[in-house]
């Protein structure tokens, strides 16, 4: 059982960016706070990193970052930069 939570330290200048790349696509995103989980009775906590699932031309993707240096694409066996991500929004853009 989850005993306790903190939030995972934001980094709004990097959102920021995230942001603006949706904006300049006009892609809806929804954002959710990362937060370090612990659990009850034993020594083990798990880190949920931040969210954006972002929703272009009926397709949605789901970036996760930790930090500047840590985001990914679906999961944290494909990392992305932002470089990356305004390539991938430019492909769903033009996929109509």
């Amino acid at each position: 059982m989850i005993k306790s939570y903190v939030e995972l330290k934001r980094n709004e200048k990097f959102e920021r960016k995230i942001r603006i790349a949706c904006d300049f696509h006009s892609a809806k995103y929804e954002y959710t706070q990362g937060r370090i989980l612990n659990v009850d009775k034993v020594n083990v906590s798990f880190i949920e990193p931040h969210r954006f699932i972002i929703k272009l031309n009926g397709k949605k993707i789901l970036v996760l970052y930790f930090d500047e240096d840590n985001m990914f694409l679906y999961n944290r066996k494909m990392p992305i930069d932002i470089k990356k991500l305004n390539l991938i929004l430019d492909t769903m853009k033009e996929a109509v």
